[in-house]
């Protein structure tokens, strides 16, 4: 090991004690001022914060966990609405109006999500709140389907004709090769 090896390993070590300096520093001066910031949101008059007690209370509820579950397949269902959509518009195929349905469906999953998120802290939910969601999540998978049908239906169409040109060509080189060797 040579000089310019000890410079390196001694240059490593002076930069890994300046950064870790900083990033230490840096966290103690986030961690104070969000501790002022917590103090001070939960004393002024008319907040709405809670104390963690009551958040931990939440998330240990059942409830809550149940609506979160709702939300996240809901939103999931959304998704990829708006994933096999957006794959079949940049695809070119037949699309027709399913790209304006699943901004307008996006736009009802929010209000739907507004409600779930707002009951999360009841016990259960309303069952016009469940058949809402349910009816986003069947929506969000018709459009799935018919944005898949759309795909595969001129995947197929582009596949056909290769597909048995392909055929003809492997059965005239096999019919040459073999009246090659004869």
């Amino acid at each position: 090991m040579g000089v310019a090896g000890i410079l390196v390993v001694i240059t490593t070590g002076v930069v890994v004690v300046v950064v870790i300096r900083g990033v230490r520093r840096r966290y103690r001066s986030a961690r104070e001022r969000l501790r002022g910031f917590r103090v001070w949101q939960l004393n002024r008059p008319g907040s709405t914060r809670v104390p963690n007690s009551v958040a931990i209370s939440t998330v240990g509820s059942p409830g809550w966990w149940a609506v979160q579950t709702r939300r996240h397949r809901m939103w999931r269902a959304v998704s990829s609405a708006e994933h096999s959509v957006g794959v079949a518009r940049r695809s070119d195929v037949a699309v027709g109006d399913l790209p304006v349905l699943a901004t307008q469906l996006r736009a009802a999953a929010a209000g739907v999500d507004a409600v779930l998120r707002a009951s999360a802290g009841l016990r259960s939910l309303r069952e016009e709140d469940r058949a809402d969601c349910d009816r986003i999540e069947s929506a969000a998978a018709d459009i799935h389907a018919a944005a898949l049908s759309s795909l595969r239906s001129a995947s197929r169409a582009d596949t056909d004709p290769v597909v048995s040109a392909v055929k003809i060509e492997v059965a005239a080189l096999a019919a040459g090769v073999q009246a090659a060797h004869r």
